[in-house]
């Protein structure tokens, strides 16, 4: 014995519709769709990381520069500093940990100038802070 199923040709767009939107919904939620706008030059990703980070009210810029071979190590400067520096300084290890993460697959980062060096022995010019370090990892 064999059953037939007749539907309707609406029927079929309203099916079709909801297998459509719920992939759309299963992808948003895994973060796939901001990764691939932010690789065609739209959306926020970027293998660079964020240049803001806001903290209680407070937005952290920074600025990445990349050098070596390898373009493992980086230059980071992060203003506000006197805002709050301890807050400052985890912006820039952040911004690290992000590039690092997206470039080489691991957030390691062997600091030169870092996040952990005293406040009285960091760099800071204005209101600003600079940080030293390399990717580590691969």
């Amino acid at each position: 014995m064999t059953f037939q199923t007749t539907q309707s040709p609406a029927a079929r767009r309203v099916v079709r519709g909801l297998v459509i939107g719920s992939v759309l919904v299963a992808l948003a939620g895994c973060g796939v769709a901001r990764n691939v706008g932010g690789a065609v030059g739209i959306g926020s990703a970027s293998p660079r990381g964020a240049n803001r980070l806001e903290v209680n009210g407070v937005t952290y810029r920074s600025k990445l520069d990349i050098s070596g071979d390898a373009r493992r190590d980086l230059t980071i400067t992060v203003r506000p500093f006197r805002a709050n520096p301890e807050t400052a300084l985890e912006a820039g290890r952040y911004r690290a940990t992000v590039y690092c993460l997206r470039k080489f697959g691991s957030s390691e980062t062997a600091w030169t100038v870092g996040p952990d060096t005293p406040i009285d022995q960091l760099p800071i010019t204005d209101d600003s802070v600079t940080l030293r370090g390399t990717c580590t990892a691969r």
